[in-house]
């Protein structure tokens, strides 16, 4: 048992928030809800994320244009989700063609 001050449970909870799979699962979510500022509002209204798998996020577009809009977005997108978490949390973007039917 480690002698000294206690440890805060809010500093208890961030560090299981960072170093456990919940908590990246936690912090992906994020990427759901910020979607529009992430993608900025055009790309958004014609791709959502989909999944995040192996750190590489899925996007689903609905056309062929929207596709290859998105990725000659791609790097900006993955700069702005890694920059709202401070830290890499996704590596790759891999575009899902889903048209709305």
């Amino acid at each position: 048992m480690r002698k000294g001050k206690p440890t805060r449970v809010g500093d208890i909870l961030k560090g299981l928030v960072r170093n456990t799979d919940l908590g990246k699962k936690m912090d992906q979510a994020r990427i759901w809800s910020e979607w529009p500022g992430i993608a900025g509002s055009a790309l958004a209204q014609h791709g959502r994320p989909h999944a995040v798998k192996d750190q590489t996020l899925i996007i689903e577009v609905d056309s062929t244009v929207w596709m290859n809009r998105y990725a000659y977005y791609k790097w900006d997108i993955l700069k702005r989700v890694n920059r709202l978490f401070n830290r890499e949390i996704i590596s790759d973007i891999y575009i899902l063609l889903t048209p709305e039917e």
